[in-house]
């Protein structure tokens, strides 16, 4: 069985994903607007499938590998984004992390005020 982890870092406009094994050397990455044609959204529900299939189609081929996706960042369509990932490959998923960094106590710094 192989171990691998799938880092999803969610920008407020584009999606980046890395495959790493387990000694962190990075197998693969992509990005979403790498597959963007001009004048099209990037964050449309075909897009992230059909982004979810191309970046993914070589992991569902071995049976013996197991993942471990971790996340990061926030994004409208970050449910949706997990969703697709859990209807496509989800024998081969064995946990879920969110690092997403949450303010505690809703304190906000306040902005500079540019002239």
């Amino acid at each position: 069985m192989k171990l691998y982890f799938l880092l999803i870092l969610f920008t407020q406009n584009n999606i980046f994903l890395t495959l790493t094994n387990f000694k962190g050397d990075v197998l693969f990455w992509n990005s979403l607007g790498r597959f963007k044609n001009k004048g099209l959204k990037k964050l449309t529900n075909s897009f992230i499938k059909n982004f979810i299939y191309v970046s993914l189609k070589k992991l569902n081929t071995n049976s013996r590998l197991k993942i471990h996706v971790r996340t990061k960042g926030f994004n409208k369509c970050k449910k949706l984004f997990l969703k697709t990932l859990f209807t496509l490959i989800p024998e081969v998923i064995l946990s879920v992390t969110d690092n997403s960094l949450d303010s505690l106590n809703g304190c906000k710094l306040k902005k500079r005020r540019r002239l």
